[in-house]
């Protein structure tokens, strides 16, 4: 990972926007629409994953000359894992929480949210956003 410095806060980046979608869809489901937090869990990580997508694609790795189809499966089988990762993380810290600090969701979903990333999720998206070298000279 410290090969490319540049790459890595390119992705912190793409992740913050994705996390941003994540978090702001969370909050719009607890706060207008009445979810728990717990419920309103896994569409707000389907919500980031599509903009993590589309950012680490597009902006961290600059993978466009990658087979988008060959990109998409392999991110979506990285991802399918994560996201359980993050859904079961995240419940079981919403468990131990005290009925007191519910309020706290946020906290603990970029806690959780970021341990999967640095674990689990770059180091895979390395694999899964490498562009052969002949497509890189296209």
């Amino acid at each position: 990972m410290a090969r490319d410095p540049l790459r890595i806060l390119r992705a912190l980046l793409a992740g913050g926007a994705a996390t941003l979608a994540d978090v702001g869809t969370l909050a719009l489901l607890v706060s207008a629409f009445g979810l728990t937090p717990r419920a309103a869990s896994v569409p707000a990580l389907l919500v980031g994953g599509v903009v993590n997508f589309l950012g680490n694609r597009h902006f961290a790795f600059r993978a466009t000359r990658g087979s988008v189809v060959r990109q998409a499966a392999l991110y979506a089988l990285v991802e399918a894992l994560a996201l359980a990762a993050n859904g079961v993380l995240f419940d079981v810290a919403m468990r131990f929480l005290p009925p007191a600090l519910a309020w706290a969701y946020v906290p603990v979903r970029l806690v959780t949210s970021h341990v999967v990333f640095l674990a689990w999720s770059y180091p895979l998206w390395r694999l899964v956003f490498r562009v052969p070298r002949e497509a890189q000279a296209v």
